[in-house]
């Protein structure tokens, strides 16, 4: 819902079949010979552009990060690993039936108070940022424009940094929101952060008044936002879910004929046309063919349409066995047959395919075949019995092809056996196995190819479809397209020695990377708070948890405990031993401490309680902070703290949510830690859920000061 509809959705890792799932169109774009990681995937879904049929543009990149030529194409689907066409994706079935009424039309309470934080560094500005009455005016007045209702504001004198730069900061609360602003003279810099639990739409709005209110432009700014907590009981809040989000509004369409919806029908025209399709897809110029028919006694239509074919040089037919489909044999008798139905079958192989000058090409798998035919050519041929290799035949050459037909769902064993030749035969790339659908206006024919030593089979495949479709008038739609391994040996680790491709640092284009860590420059450290109502648990207690590493539940006892972050060390049974949040433990199993008989109600003194004594506590400099607090935003409220080294705010959604945003222009992440440390001791009840650190200031800054102040160039560089 987030992604535009013409839009491409991009995800590294190996999510094809999620993806998938998801999307009408999706490819795995593959890199292969990567060190380390042996290859590298990007799967790309989109519900417009189909990835076969869709012409590559050439895009003219100012800064190409990566420049060798070995990672250059060699044609349009080089690097396409995997192909899926889904007409009943996950998106689609997102829509409105007619007279269908949004979730959100009718809603009688708040269930949910979510707020968002807009971080906004504004640089290189042209307005006097000396004056924090001027300052302050500005701002305000671009509140106002905007639409927001200021209820409260307050400032502090500049005051001198140890390093000879001046900062002031100050805080609007308003009735959607809080704004606080932290102006750096001297680096003509201004760091902005919006929280707003009300009217979300106006954060693009903001963002563009308060830049051009310290006289910036767009082209010098950088943001982010963090999902955080809000505010329950906001007198716009049924406006706000309507308008929050990304909403269904597109019309339920009938849905596209799944394979199993459409008529499959085999007369001797679809086979035909499916041969020839089968066949256009095969290397070998003068190819040597054999058909597995039903019995001699049956038709087999493929040999007639093979016989015409101008690549075919010659078609050996293989038929069905006598016998062998017959449900009255038994089990001595069927063994004894099938031992002589493969001695036959491969004396006649052998004889017609010896010599590296003789080897077969392409395997039909005719409409009359029956399965336990198809499971004695598997073995013979493919060297597979019951998913394990066996020795094998010999007569396959190194490019060659296999193909069949199925009419119904009782024939799902052609595919399976196709499938089986690309995951436990060949294993290796280049081998694809494909899916296409002959489409007439009435009936559908469904053919099934593996390929394998055919490096550009998919460009092969989407030709012939082209040629078939200008020749016959047939839709033609290929459903899938899968690979293999791209090499037979599964490692978990290449050595940078053992790949073809290793980039070194020289190979990348660091320019632009330097040039930002360069001039970045940490004005301010910044922790975001994210605390909920939870259960505390403590050494000793024997908890049921999610052991990760096994992926297995069991009993654990708790041996360590992480105060400011909420993190219990256990050792399971198994002497294990793992670190997790609250979240994997389950139950408590047993406790040496006495455990209250209910959840401790959250109370707006006791927020307040803790807040204050926690700024009074922790350091000398926060005990000279002003503090306010603001009511009548919600059920809940706000609390501001403001101090010569930075600001900390508290909004409590009046539930069960509590958000610190904690700022100073000293990087201390002591001070961070023993602030939440407290706080959630003087309180007692509430837990961390989550917890952002980020560093403030100019550039695009990326890096706290601790990471860079020491170091000249970065060793990428």
């Amino acid at each position: 819902l987030l992604l535009k509809p013409d839009g491409l959705f991009v995800m590294n890792e190996l999510f094809f079949k999620g993806v998938s799932d998801v999307f009408e169109y999706t490819i795995n774009y593959n890199f292969l010979d990567v060190p380390e990681i042996g290859d590298q995937s990007y799967i790309i879904g989109s519900n417009v552009v189909d990835f076969l049929h869709t012409p590559l543009v050439h895009r003219s990149l100012e800064e190409l990060h990566v420049e060798n030529s070995i990672y250059e194409t060699k044609h349009q689907f080089d690097m396409i690993h995997d192909y899926r066409r889904n007409p009943n994706y996950t998106y689609k079935n997102l829509c409105k039936a007619d007279g269908e009424e949004a979730d959100d039309d009718n809603l009688d309470e708040q269930e949910a108070s979510p707020g968002i934080i807009m971080m906004l560094e504004a640089e290189n500005l042209s307005a006097d940022l000396s004056s924090i009455g001027d300052v302050k005016t500005a701002v305000s007045s671009a509140l106002k424009t905007v639409g927001f209702q200021i209820l409260t504001g307050s400032a502090l004198p500049p005051l001198e940094r140890a390093y000879s730069e001046t900062a002031s900061n100050f805080a609007f609360i308003l009735k959607e929101g809080y704004v606080v602003v932290r102006a750096f003279s001297e680096n003509r810099h201004v760091s902005f952060d919006i929280h707003l639990w009300s009217a979300f739409g106006k954060h693009e709005a903001a963002k563009k008044a308060l830049v051009a209110s310290v006289g910036g432009k767009m082209d010098s700014v950088t943001s982010y936002r963090i999902v955080a907590g809000g505010m329950f009981g906001v007198s716009t809040w049924q406006d706000d879910v309507k308008s929050r989000g990304p909403k269904v509004t597109q019309k339920c369409e009938e849905s596209s004929d799944s394979p199993s919806s459409v008529v499959l029908k085999e007369d001797p025209e679809s086979v035909a046309i499916a041969v020839k399709a089968g066949m256009s897809l095969v290397q070998e110029r003068d190819a040597r063919v054999v058909v597995v028919c039903g019995y001699e006694s049956d038709s087999c239509d493929s040999i007639g349409v093979l016989d015409k074919e101008d690549n075919v040089a010659e078609v050996l037919p293989l038929y069905t066995c006598p016998g062998l489909v017959n449900d009255f044999l038994s089990f001595e008798d069927r063994q004894s047959l099938i031992t002589n139905c493969k001695t036959a079958l491969i004396k006649r192989l052998k004889d017609s395919f010896y010599g590296e000058e003789n080897k077969l090409h392409a395997i039909v798998l005719d409409s009359g075949l029956s399965e336990e035919m198809g499971e004695i050519i598997l073995q013979i041929i493919f060297a597979t019995f019951r998913g394990q290799k066996v020795a094998p035949l010999g007569v396959l050459a190194d490019n060659f092809l296999i193909f069949a037909m199925v009419e119904d769902e009782s024939e799902g064993w052609r595919r399976n056996l196709l499938n089986t030749v690309r995951e436990k035969v060949i294993l290796a790339d280049p081998v694809f196995n494909t899916r296409v659908f002959l489409n007439t206006t009435d009936s559908s024919v469904e053919l099934h190819v593996t390929s394998s030593g055919d490096e550009r089979f998919i460009e092969q495949l989407t030709n012939t479809i082209s040629n078939i479709e200008k020749d016959t008038g047939l839709t033609l739609e290929v459903r899938h397209i899968l690979g293999g391994y791209w090499k037979p040996e599964v490692k978990d680790i290449m050595k940078p020695w053992e790949a073809s491709k290793y980039m070194s640092t020289k190979d990348y284009n660091h320019s632009s990377a330097l040039k930002q860590w360069k001039y970045q420059k940490p004005l301010g450290y910044q922790t975001v708070f994210q605390l909920e109502q939870g259960e505390h648990f403590h050494v000793g207690d024997v908890v049921f948890a999610n052991h990760k590493t096994f992926n297995q539940k069991s009993e654990a006892e708790i041996i360590e405990v992480d105060g400011v972050n909420d993190y219990y060390t256990l050792r399971f049974m198994s002497d294990d031993e793992e670190q997790i949040s609250p979240g994997s433990m389950l139950r408590l199993v047993s406790s040496k401490k006495k455990k209250s008989s209910s959840a401790r109600i959250i109370t707006a003194t006791q927020i307040d309680d803790a807040f204050k004594k926690t700024i009074s506590t922790v350091e000398k400099d926060l005990s000279t902070a002003v503090i306010h607090r603001i009511e009548n935003v919600g059920d809940g409220y706000a609390m501001i703290a403001l101090w010569s080294g930075g600001t900390a705010v508290l909004v409590w959604d009046g539930r069960s949510h509590v958000d610190i945003n904690l700022f100073t222009y000293e990087e201390n992440r002591e001070l961070a830690d023993e602030f939440i440390l407290r706080f959630k001791k003087a309180q007692g009840s509430l837990t961390t859920s989550l917890r952002d650190e980020q560093p403030r200031g100019r550039g695009s800054v990326v890096n706290f000061l601790t990471d860079i102040e020491y170091s000249k160039d970065p060793r990428w560089a």
